[in-house]
């Protein structure tokens, strides 16, 4: 498979959501990053766009190992968000960003490697 827009929309969004994450950690000062709880809200955002944007459910089946990967990953990443919104520590924010990345990957693997369906035909029927 051939990869779309939306693959590249994606790794965008990953490559926004790295930059967060150093600008986070090492206090860059940027308007609106100033702790781990705001920086977690921009991940967050950051992910949910990378999933709406680059998700391609046409070809997913839910026994595909890189499917349930992506689906653990997915509970993962929901459960760091609800702890780095609670206790907002370097550690949470620092795992939410990596899970984030990990499931921008797996999903772009899966789209590398899962081969494209051909839409059906009609076949002539002979009368």
């Amino acid at each position: 498979m051939r990869f779309t827009g939306k693959d590249f929309v994606g790794s965008m969004l990953a490559a926004a959501a790295v930059t967060v994450t150093l600008a986070v950690t090492n206090g860059w000062g940027w308007p609106l990053l100033g702790d781990y709880r705001a920086g977690t809200i921009a991940l967050a955002v950051i992910g949910f766009a990378m999933c709406s944007a680059a998700s391609d459910y046409s070809t997913v089946r839910g026994t595909q190992p890189l499917v349930v990967l992506a689906a653990i990953l997915g509970v993962a990443a929901l459960a760091l968000m609800i702890g780095g919104l609670i206790w907002a520590t370097a550690t949470i924010f620092v795992w939410f960003a990596a899970v984030i990345v990990a499931l921008w990957f797996v999903t772009t693997l899966r789209h590398a490697i899962t081969p494209r369906e051909l839409p059906s035909r009609a076949l002539p029927v002979a009368t």
